[in-house]
């Protein structure tokens, strides 16, 4: 198990002899020991300069407010405030637990007063402020010890740090304010969260349960309908045979209404900390009970719940891409027929809408249009799906060809495919006017189609890549987390995450399902040798089934997620 940072400083077996000091003390940007420690307010660090290179690189502006995400959770930080670009680095106060280790283990710090360098000058620190987090030089800390404010603060000197680490540990309120800050932050986050899914499935629920009303008031208006053209029509036998079966039906309805009207307001939500709880940055989702659901990380997709056989066009269907509207209805496009085709809830087709070309993913934007890629084209074209009608809204275009498609929010796109050069591949943000907003390349081997999926919190976005066997994971900002392969992996095809944010990956060529954790790391193969090779993934909305299509099949198969535990 590895030593955490906190059990380093209390221990009395740091190495004296050099600089082979824990790899928990290593900056994460450039793997090296920290120099000049910054600490975000989610608690990671960096060395300064790579800290201030990371902000440069990757600030955005918007308006008056300057922010920029943690390159390992992604959490946000911003400011109002009029600071050049090169002193915002400063706003990060040092990580001053970690001082006493590095010097401990005689790690060359070069440590300049914080004071001085707000004001461009250079002067070596000698002392730390433990309730400021800051390292002063000489004159600045008395300057420090006669202020009214600082006056009680604890100030040690710099040559006696490596001795004074239960001073350190013990005169810490700032830190403690820190992490209680971030942990108000997170519960605050949690709570809006779940504010939102509430809201959403109440609205969900509320537009299920007037279709419902409706469905039922035309039964009763068509019933009614008959009763008029009986009285006219029908002789006194049929007249008692059609009475019957209308009070029948009547009564079904009524039933039906009555259930409705009673769970209607039975919707209830309930935040709980899981006791697996160990960081409070890169959580996913499930981990924090954002979302009430039972976490599923050792599941088995073990029950087909049905299949069902769909024919579209002349030749045999190839549904590369799959996704669910609001109301629960699918959406799928057919390659080889090249249709998006519109299902009802029972995935019966409803509608279908002929493409220009052969269509790859396809994903919703917003409630009310979906966009899909082509397969060889440089455009993303948005349809409109309002009544059951679909209806070509706009065409967006790309810098190259473009495969994978996900919605970032309901005004920007993420794209992904080949550079064209064989080895490399893109993914951008768009608005839907073409502007670009982001670009980013990874080196890939190949030209072939890719997919993409968002986490839940749209921090992290995952790239399969068939020819190259392999599963590519970023932050928004950029930064590459991971790249998966393995050897059960071949001709990856789509991507999808649960409502745990564990990822599933479909194997083109071992027709299988493998799972992975959202750090990367192989849970499991849910699914083993499938008799036609999987192409696309959905999960249902409320996250215990999903649908599977496979190549050149028309069949659409339905699997159930349950615990291997029971």
């Amino acid at each position: 198990m590895a030593t955490s940072i906190e059990d380093l400083i209390a221990s009395d077996e740091i190495e004296e002899s050099g600089p082979n000091v824990s790899a928990d003390l290593n900056c994460p940007i450039c793997q090296e020991v920290f120099r000049f420690p910054r600490r975000l307010p989610c608690l990671h660090s960096f060395c300064q300069d790579c800290l201030h290179s990371h902000i440069s690189d990757t600030v955005s502006v918007n308006g008056p407010v300057k922010r920029f995400f943690c390159p390992i959770c992604g959490y946000e930080s911003s400011s109002k405030e009029e600071i050049p670009m090169d002193k915002w680095v400063l706003l990060f106060p040092l990580n001053t637990l970690i001082l006493p280790v590095l010097m401990k283990s005689k790690v060359k710090l070069d440590l300049v007063c914080t004071v001085c360098q707000n004001v461009d000058v250079t002067s070596p620190a000698e002392d730390l402020c433990t309730v400021c987090e800051e390292v002063l030089c000489g004159n600045c800390s008395k300057i420090h010890k006669r202020s009214r404010q600082s006056t009680t603060h604890t100030i040690l000197n710099l040559k006696e740090l490596p001795n004074k680490r239960d001073t350190v540990l013990n005169n810490h309120p700032a830190l403690k304010k820190t992490i209680n800050d971030a942990l108000d932050d997170l519960d605050k986050r949690v709570k809006e969260e779940g504010k939102n899914i509430l809201q959403k499935e109440k609205e969900r629920i509320e537009e299920l349960s007037h279709h419902d009303f409706e469905s039922n008031l035309t039964a009763i208006q068509n019933a009614n309908v008959i009763v008029e053209s009986a009285n006219k029509y029908a002789t006194q036998s049929q007249m008692f045979q059609l009475t019957k079966a209308i009070i029948n039906q009547l009564a079904m309805s009524q039933r039906h209404i009555n259930k409705k009207c009673s769970k209607k307001n039975m919707l209830t939500f309930q935040l709980e900390v899981s006791p697996k709880l160990e960081s409070i940055s890169a959580i996913p989702r499930g981990e924090i009970g954002s979302d009430g659901f039972k976490l599923l990380n050792k599941c088995i997709a073990e029950s087909l719940i049905f299949e069902k056989v769909q024919a579209t066009g002349d030749m045999i269907p190839w549904f590369t891409s799959l996704t669910f509207t609001k109301d629960m209805h699918v959406l799928l496009v057919d390659y080889n027929n090249q249709t998006c085709n519109l299902l009802d809830s029972t995935y019966n087709t409803i509608t279908s809408y002929q493409l220009s070309g052969k269509p790859w993913h396809i994903c919703m934007r917003g409630d009310k249009e979906v966009a899909i890629t082509l397969r060889h084209d440089r455009y993303v074209h948005i349809l409109s799906i309002q009544d059951n009608v679909i209806t070509p809204v706009r065409q967006i275009p790309t810098q190259y060809m473009c495969y994978g498609i996900v919605a970032y929010n309901e005004e920007e796109l993420i794209v992904s495919g080949p550079c064209g050069d064989g080895k490399k591949y893109y993914w951008s943000l768009i608005t839907l006017e073409g502007k670009e907003i982001s670009y980013h390349e990874f080196d890939c081997r190949g030209k072939s189609q890719t997919y993409v999926s968002l986490n839940a919190l749209k921090t992290r976005l995952y790239i399969s890549v068939n020819k190259d066997n392999s599963l590519h994971c970023f932050g928004l900002d950029g930064r590459k987390y991971f790249a998966f392969k393995h050897r059960e992996l071949k001709g990856p095809q789509s991507v999808a995450l649960d409502r745990d944010d564990n990822v599933y990956l479909l194997g083109g060529e071992p027709n299988n399902i493998l799972q992975l954790s959202p750090d990367g790391s192989l849970n499991q193969i849910i699914v083993e040798d499938l008799q036609k090779s999987p192409v696309g993934i959905c999960f249902h909305q409320n996250g215990d089934k999903f649908v599977l299509t496979h190549f050149e099949s028309a069949n659409l198969s339905v699997y159930v997620l349950n615990d291997r535990d029971g």
